[in-house]
């Protein structure tokens, strides 16, 4: 189990960094399907996994000047709010219940980035983010 959560973690850390994610969906599904996790508790593991992951992402951006603070603070705050309901909520569902609504949802999110990714020409990632937000 160390040498299959070492492997997970180092995975999902270089996708994280690469793609921006979580990594949640694969630290769950691997704790579940390769580790014999119940899918509660790879929820637990995978949430309380990505805190260094975040600080390491957030400290990396920070120093490119990337990190808009005013709309993180706005999402944290939501998060935050959303975690605990979203945790209570969990807790009341069965384990397979739970599984099925895992999966759905990331089903649906795969076909939505599919779809929307599609005929979308590239933009230079930092002068593009700067002018959405407002900023020159």
């Amino acid at each position: 189990m160390l040498v299959i959560g070492v492997i997970t973690g180092f995975v999902t850390g270089v996708l994280s960094g690469l793609l921006g994610i979580g990594g949640g969906a694969i630290l769950v599904a691997s704790a579940v399907s390769f580790m014999g996790v119940s899918q509660h508790m790879a929820q637990a593991a995978a949430i309380a996994s990505t805190i260094p992951t975040a600080i390491a992402g957030v400290m990396n951006l920070h120093r490119k000047k990337l990190v808009n603070y005013p709309v993180a603070f706005y999402l944290a705050i939501g998060m935050a709010i959303g975690g605990v309901l979203g945790a209570y909520l969990a807790n009341m569902l069965s384990g397979p219940t739970l599984k099925k609504i895992f999966s759905v949802f990331f089903a649906i999110m795969s076909i939505q980035m599919f779809w929307t990714s599609r005929d979308k020409k590239e933009q230079p990632p930092a002068e593009t983010e700067n002018k959405q937000m407002g900023e020159e």
